[in-house]
């Protein structure tokens, strides 16, 4: 008798659920995060890009390359377009600093590599004061409803 077994992809949709439970647990951390969850999951997902696309260069593998460059450009293209500009000068003076990332983002895939580099030092710089500003403010218990990041 022959018995068959059927293996289904990882990325196989069980009625809307991913089969990995990997990708279940970071669908539901992130549909389920309040915004400075959010926005700290954003920074990490930013530097973990960079870090990514820096080691596909160095393999030579310009698709993996191009594909973390552009993940990181629109997680910077969020933090850009979330900031509330009424908030007074940080905003402004974030939006420069994203603007200018973007603009390095594109730099680096034309073959300008130190400009990832600039992205990384912006970004982790923003996003350990971003991580030491929240966790101060949830020690005081003093969480805003709504933070610009």
């Amino acid at each position: 008798m022959l018995a068959m077994k059927l293996v289904l992809p990882k990325e196989t949709q069980v009625r809307g659920m991913s089969r990995n439970p990997y990708d279940a647990y970071h669908t539901v951390r992130t549909t389920t995060a309040d915004p400075i969850s959010i926005t700290t999951m954003l920074f990490d997902g930013c530097l973990k890009a960079i870090r990514k696309a820096r080691l596909f260069e160095a393999d030579g593998n310009r698709k993996s390359f191009l594909d973390e460059t552009d993940r990181a450009q629109l997680i910077v293209g969020e933090l850009l377009c979330t900031l509330d500009m009424e908030q007074g000068e940080i905003p402004k003076h974030l939006s420069a600093i994203y603007s200018y990332c973007l603009r390095c983002l594109i730099e680096a895939t034309l073959g300008d590599m130190p400009k990832l580099d600039e992205v990384e030092k912006h970004i982790a710089r923003i996003a350990d004061a971003w991580k030491i500003a929240t966790a101060e403010l949830k020690a005081k218990g003093a969480v805003p409803s709504r933070v610009a990041a």
